[in-house]
């Protein structure tokens, strides 16, 4: 028999005075630091995030780094979410999770999926998103030089995302993305956010608010910060016309919206008014405004830095009456506008709602700026409903959005909400 090593006799002492569990584990933790001094930002969520944005963009910055998924760090560059190449198992097990139950062939997809992955190595597969842009703005306003560990899965589910599986480490997002971040050793500067749409399309908004909660809490106590910054992107556009998945989309825009009221440093920014490259995601140019949204966010309520976008919501309604015309309106006034709100032609779009449906002896007939008010929007009505009446900005699966302020921050959808009828 050999005799015993060193490092074996070390290891056994360790176990045996209960010090593994902890100390080992935690220096295990903190084995794949970012090799240079830069504000660390996760990047989560699904499609959108991991981007679909079809114009190339590669350029390169010495100062701006990310892990990629294979959890390797490099010079970033898109595509940032080479999900093919991921060391955690839970992106292989999610992406067959998420096929349609028709095609779910195990041995055709893995067949597939190790093609994928053989490409990825000569050429990373994926596309652009929000990351790149974001983290440009932030270097180009700072100076701090910016690493980004990119987590996001096309597709990905509230479900997928469950904090419960935590304990499924790399078999769970979650779980991979919590150990992707602990093993920087570094504490992260904040978590950028994009998903909610598989809710939409799936028809499950109900719960959309409880779980967004317990996953930014989950995450602030796991990374052991109770105020990490947690910015997200409200649902844009989906160019499908169907009423459920349309009442589904603006029940899980609205819960975003109200997360705002229920969580501290949480911050919220819209691309639903940027065009798409297919049915559903942002164009190259869409993500380039919305990582400059993204970054603007950061710069003001992280870094503290002035002269940038702060968070536009709905304040408040009131119904008025034109002394010329006699038309009623709708006077509408936003918080957190910087300069005064504008917009690419006519101002759009609201829709109302009585009892829950369009009447076409009630519509909103036509939106102006309010001339009076740099923050306002004056909603016109052809006629003053005579019972419960909705207010909806940015309706449905697909609509058109234009307004913005002076700093191109984007006024957000919401509703259906109550107006005011006297």
């Amino acid at each position: 028999m050999k005799p015993l090593t060193s490092f074996t006799l070390c290891l056994i002492l360790i176990v045996s005075l209960g010090l593994f569990p902890n100390e080992l584990l935690a220096q295990q933790k903190r084995d794949n630091p970012c090799p240079i001094k830069a504000d660390i930002w996760v990047l989560a969520g699904q499609s959108n995030m991991e981007g679909n944005g079809r114009t190339p963009d590669t350029t390169t910055n010495s100062k701006i780094w990310m892990m990629n998924m294979d959890n390797r760090w490099e010079i970033a560059q898109n595509p940032l979410h080479r999900v093919y190449e991921a060391a955690a198992v839970a992106y292989e097990n999610d992406m067959f999770q998420l096929l349609p139950k028709s095609q779910k062939n195990w041995k055709e997809f893995q067949r597939k999926y190790e093609e994928m992955r053989e490409e990825s190595k000569l050429k990373p597969i994926g596309r652009v998103g929000p990351g790149m842009f974001f983290a440009r703005n932030i270097l180009k306003a700072t100076d701090h030089a910016v690493a980004l560990i990119p987590c996001a899965l096309g597709g990905s589910t509230m479900e997928q995302w469950d904090p419960a599986k935590k304990s499924w480490g790399d078999s769970s997002l979650y779980g991979a993305t919590i150990n992707r971040i602990k093993s920087t050793g570094e504490k992260i500067k904040g978590i950028l956010w994009y998903q909610g749409e598989s809710e939409g399309i799936l028809l499950k908004p109900e719960n959309y608010e409880k779980d967004f909660l317990k996953l930014i809490d989950s995450f602030r106590k796991d990374l052991g910060n109770p105020d990490l910054p947690f910015i997200y992107v409200q649902i844009g556009k989906f160019n499908i016309r169907d009423t459920a998945m349309g009442t589904a989309w603006e029940k899980i825009r609205e819960m975003q919206r109200d997360v705002l009221k229920k969580r501290k440093n949480v911050y919220m920014v819209t691309g639903i008014d940027q065009p798409l490259d297919d049915c559903i995601h942002l164009s190259t140019g869409g993500q380039k405004r919305l990582g400059r949204r993204l970054a603007d966010m950061a710069l003001t309520y992280v870094y503290k830095l002035p002269g940038h976008a702060t968070q536009i919501n709905l304040e408040s309604m009131k119904l008025c009456k034109d002394n010329i015309t006699g038309l009623y309106y709708i006077k509408l006034h936003y918080s957190g506008v910087c300069g005064k709100l504008r917009s690419a032609g006519l101002p759009s779009e609201y829709t109302l709602r009585m009892n829950g449906k369009e009447n076409i002896m009630y519509v909103v007939s036509k939106v102006k700026l309010d001339p009076e008010d740099n923050a306002g929007v004056d909603v016109y009505l052809s006629g003053l409903p005579e019972t419960s009446a909705q207010l909806v900005s940015g309706a449905g699966t697909y609509p058109y959005m234009n307004i913005t302020d002076s700093l191109d921050n984007a006024v957000p959808a919401f509703g259906p909400i109550e107006i005011p009828l006297k």
